[in-house]
């Protein structure tokens, strides 16, 4: 009886932290995120500010133009946007709200956050079909055909989309109309509930109280990083990345303690199962794997040089060799044996993409991956829960191994080694990649609960420290929540991704940078030659970023035909016949303008003619169905493109064949390896912010930075501290239906001005001569006008403007 009085307190506990955890994990539900009616309110927030400041400004200088007015008022606006943030998505919030609850606005949609959840919702989606996610699964590899276009691509198999498919049959319980994706939207909900036993049964296993469980447990659900990967419509893996460690952190608690042989191996055949299971929902298992090997090892050296006990230490040995065999049995008899040390394999070259920056021929495209960049102290600092949870944390440790050192010969001492090593690794790591920061929180958050343990025994302050703390955590959480998400997919993005699948060939290849990707598989149903569950493709980066910054849209065209003809081969296929890289590289960009006749006679003395009736037949041959699909984000974060296309082959080679200069290469994980990388490709290109029109005099075009533009002439001036004083040397704008340029032979700034039309409102952007000229700024925005060989099919924009996008149909005819 005695027992159940004591449970009964936990599973309360749980479902309180249920409820608290999904109730801030719902924000994007309760806050409209994806409707329309947001961008309505958004819309009207900010135009209500932008008034109040326009009236005041007016008031007083009445003499004031209206566009500097205007352009005075839109700062003040951005100011109070930046400072004022909380009260701005409150007021965003209440008209949201006020809108979508009018009778006859639509129901709520739901959508998935970020890219890589569609991927997996495309996944679910085979499942609610076939009943698998792939129609071809062999061992541990699945095939999807709609990546790295033209061939397809084995996958790891993953569990996690059947988990999605389990809670959407659930829920068809409740509701049997409700959409698959709002159906896996919930998945994380689901999954955090499970993470709260297990971090609760980790607490229980070493001894701590519960109200202690209690504030550890909020502050591991609230930590900023496990928001942002664990709220609504973060269908990814992330969370269990939290359970299974936990899991395996209980398992190893009971385990490597002094315990009876019978419960040692019992733990030790869980620890391996769970071990197995894990390696289903996450490539990255390893890391878990040798830290279980960490723990044996290092109890094992504890038992035997500190404690001189030799029984114990083979018990922690044994530990070691019965999970092994468990998780390497548990693989073989799923998959096959050779399949165990496949997944071991993949598992840290996942983990090593998260940490390796490497000098090659091709681009690094993992460098664009915020998740994957260097991080500070400081980061994740705010990333885990703020300066009071890291503070709380790191005391714990310090009590515990104060504890740990006082009575070394108690299993208080194996339970601070466990910890100890996991927060070293994962700390460590999160230094290297800000995903990692994830597993972190796991051991600071039991350190935490430790602390707590500690201080809540103080009978005079202890609870009502521990009340202090549990609110402090739940006003941290409501205020990260409404700014760790990042909603990037919305109604814009599904119609034109919709009209996608209706208005083409089922065969047809959407070109794009690899973010939206996912998009494309999973509502297009097309094919992509790269995306994000494909960045090693890193010559496909290559050739993808050449044809958005090419100058010739016939040279476009070509690098489409060849890529999605045969994706990169062609490249290997001339570095197979004796060229370099580099020389291979630029051989396929000077044929790619060319016909197949005049491509023959430029290839003619290079390769044997059978070689170059091979090459062609991979670039020229085929007329594949091709789709260019560009974006706002795509041209605003244009330095990766820039990055990726300038990249400079030739250096390398040169760099990796001289010992002494690859020498003075900067560390990889340095701020200076990004210069250096620069540096070899001539620096990054110049763009500047949109310069909104401030006046108007006849001809006369005034923008901000003081730039003038005459319409009569297309002669540009600017008197700028941020971009110089003079003449920019050319002019692009729309003329007679065509893009065309005016230069400046006078013009003593080295950079361009782009003139177009926005909304039917000139604006202007500074940047590099052939960055204005390329073929992604034509298709942005110009609407690809007077291109020949690139058409219009979609474009489209969202209330605010903030999403613009632009598909466009490749011909191969003309």
């Amino acid at each position: 009886m005695n027992k159940k009085n004591k449970f009964w307190p936990w599973v309360a506990a749980w479902v309180v932290l249920v409820i608290l955890s999904s109730y801030v994990r719902l924000y994007p539900l309760r806050s409209h995120m994806w409707d329309d009616a947001r961008d309505q309110a958004t819309l009207l927030v900010v135009y209500q500010i932008k008034q109040t400041f326009l009236k005041q400004i007016l008031e007083q200088a009445p003499t004031m133009p209206p566009a500097l007015a205007n352009h005075l008022a839109d700062e003040k606006l951005n100011e109070t946007m930046h400072k004022d943030n909380r009260k701005v998505m409150d007021a965003i919030d209440k008209i949201t709200l006020n809108l979508a609850n009018q009778p006859g606005a639509p129901p709520q949609k739901i959508y998935l956050l970020e890219s890589d959840p569609y991927d997996f919702y495309n996944l679910t989606e085979n499942i609610t079909k076939t009943g698998r996610i792939a129609d071809t699964i062999k061992g541990s590899k699945y095939f999807n055909p709609l990546m790295c276009a033209p061939f397809g691509a084995w996958q790891p198999f993953t569990l996690h989309p059947y988990w999605g498919f389990v809670i959407y049959k659930f829920l068809q319980i409740f509701d049997p109309d409700i959409p698959l994706m709002t159906a896996v939207a919930y998945t994380p909900l689901f999954t955090y509930s499970f993470i709260l036993i297990a971090f609760l049964w980790v607490c229980r296993v070493l001894g701590y109280s519960m109200v202690a469980s209690f504030i550890g447990a909020l502050f591991l659900v609230m930590a900023p990083i496990n928001l942002k990967r664990g709220s609504l419509g973060w269908f990814r893996t992330d969370p269990y990345n939290i359970l299974f460690p936990l899991l395996l952190l209980g398992c190893l608690f009971l385990a490597l303690r002094p315990a009876s042989k019978r419960d040692g191996h019992l733990w030790a055949v869980i620890f391996g199962l769970t071990l197995s299971v894990y390696a289903l929902f996450w490539q990255g298992w390893g890391l878990l794997f040798f830290m279980g090997a960490a723990c044996a090892l290092g109890a094992a050296a504890y038992n035997f040089f500190i404690k001189k006990d030799k029984g114990p230490a083979r018990q922690n040995l044994l530990f070691l060799s019965i999970f092994i065999g468990t998780t390497l049995l548990v693989v073989s008899m799923c998959f096959s044996f050779q399949d165990f040390f496949t997944l071991f394999k993949e598992g840290f070259g996942e983990l090593r993409k998260f940490t390796h920056r490497g000098l090659d021929l091709w681009p690094n495209l993992f460098m664009a991956v915020g998740e994957l960049k260097k991080t500070s102290p400081m980061g994740i600092t705010t990333s885990a829960g703020g300066p009071v949870f890291m503070l709380l944390a790191f005391g714990g440790w310090v009590y515990s191994l104060r504890m740990a050192i006082k009575s070394f010969r108690q299993p208080r001492a194996i339970d601070t080694l466990i910890l100890s090593i996991f927060l070293f690794v994962t700390m460590t790591l999160s230094l290297l990649g800000e995903r990692f920061i994830l597993f972190a929180t796991i051991p600071l958050s039991v350190l935490a609960a430790a602390a707590c343990h500690r201080f809540i025994n103080l009978k005079t302050v202890g609870l009502a420290l521990a009340g202090l703390l549990a609110a402090l955590v739940l006003f941290d959480a409501d205020r990260d929540i409404r700014t760790v998400l990042t909603p990037i997919f919305n109604s814009t993005w599904e119609e034109a991704l919709t009209k996608i699948k209706t208005d083409s060939p089922t065969d047809s290849i959407v070109n794009t940078w690899w973010a939206p990707g996912h998009f494309i598989k999973a509502i297009a149903h097309r094919s992509v030659p790269f995306d994000g569950a494909s960045l090693d493709q890193s010559a496909v980066g290559f050739w993808m970023a050449n044809m958005f910054l090419s100058q010739d849209e016939n040279q476009a065209r070509g690098i489409l035909r060849m890529l999605n003809s045969s994706g990169n081969q062609a490249a290997e296929y001339l570095v197979k016949c004796g060229l370099k890289l580099s020389d291979a590289a630029n051989l396929l960009l000077a044929i790619a303008a060319e016909d197949e006749t005049q491509a023959a006679q430029t290839l003619k003395g290079i390769i044997s003619d059978d070689q170059i009736r091979t090459l062609l037949s991979m670039t020229h041959e085929k007329h594949p169905h091709s789709y260019v699909l560009v974006y706002t984000e795509l041209v605003d974060d244009n330095l990766m493109i820039a990055f990726t296309g300038r990249w400079n082959i030739k250096k390398m080679e040169n760099i990796n064949a001289n010992p002494e200069m690859l020498q003075n290469v900067p560390k990889r994980n340095s701020p200076n390896f990004i210069d250096f990388l620069w540096s070899t490709m001539g620096g990054p290109p110049k763009y500047s912010d949109a310069l909104s029109l401030l006046g108007q005099k006849g001809n006369q075009l005034l923008f901000r930075e003081n730039l003038m533009i005459d319409l009569n002439t297309m002669d540009a001036k600017i008197q700028s501290t941020q971009y110089g004083e003079g003449e920019p040397m050319s002019v692009f704008y729309l003329k007679n239906g065509a893009v065309v340029e005016h230069e400046n032979p006078d013009g003593n700034l080295n950079y361009s001005v782009l003139l177009y039309q926005e909304d039917g409102q000139y604006t202007a952007r500074l940047m590099d001569r052939s960055l204005a000229n390329s073929m992604i700024m034509k298709l942005y925005y110009f609407d690809g006008a007077g291109l020949q060989s690139f058409k219009p099919l979609i474009l489209s924009h969202d209330l605010t403007g903030r999403t613009r996008i632009k598909v466009f149909k490749v011909r191969y005819d003309n």
